[in-house]
């Protein structure tokens, strides 16, 4: 949605992309003058990786949902609450945070400690959840799939931060507030497309 939005706004910017799970790959890249911007997440209120230089401006800060198959017991359910989840696996994509141990304690906290985790790629994880051999944590603008649901947890015990981040000595501060508007409004999208984060929102009156 960013690359979109950038190529409507500054059509004659030339915009390449490159991935990575590591946040702290990506802050490396951007103090080695490798990345002109990253997209990043981090755990709730956890810190952004480090390094001399760069700054971090935050985009949104979204409940982290589950992915059930469709046919899971709570997936008619508008909410979930972590504990009605407690005899599940899991799976969910890797990353260098503390995510893992965000959840381990949200689980901690609703009585059990979890099963099985499976930490793998976006398809792999999605088929886990289509063939109910997991239950998926996911962004709250997870886009649809067959066979499966996305609902939010109840009490919102985990929350992913986005943001962007740059290098205040080689970026012109100009070009960052363009690319964060972009960035701000392309989340705003992305969230009005997916109806249980939509629902999410009214319901707790978020604007």
């Amino acid at each position: 949605a960013l690359v979109d939005r950038l190529a409507d706004a500054v059509p004659d910017a030339r915009v390449t992309t490159c991935a990575s799970w590591s946040e702290r790959q990506l802050a490396d890249q951007l103090a080695e003058g490798r990345l002109d911007f990253a997209l990043a997440g981090t755990c709730g209120s956890a810190a952004p990786p480090g390094a001399e230089g760069l700054v971090w401006r935050e985009i949104a800060v979204d409940p982290v949902f589950v992915m059930l198959p469709e046919d899971h017991a709570r997936a008619a359910a508008p909410e979930v609450a972590l504990a009605e989840l407690a005899g599940e696996e899991w799976a969910c994509v890797p990353g260098d945070g503390c995510f893992g141990d965000c959840f381990t304690a949200a689980c901690a906290r609703a009585g059990f400690t979890p099963h099985r985790m499976y930490e793998t790629d976006t398809s792999s994880l999605v088929h886990l959840v289509q063939v109910g051999r997991a239950i998926g944590l996911c962004r709250a603008t997870f886009p649809a799939a067959p066979g499966i649901v996305t609902r939010p947890l109840s009490g919102t015990p985990l929350a992913w931060r986005h943001l962007l981040g740059w290098h205040a000595g080689t970026q012109d501060a100009d070009t960052a507030a363009t690319v964060l508007a972009q960035a701000r409004v392309a989340h705003a999208g992305v969230a009005a497309r997916s109806d249980s984060y939509t629902a999410w929102l009214a319901a707790h009156r978020v604007p």
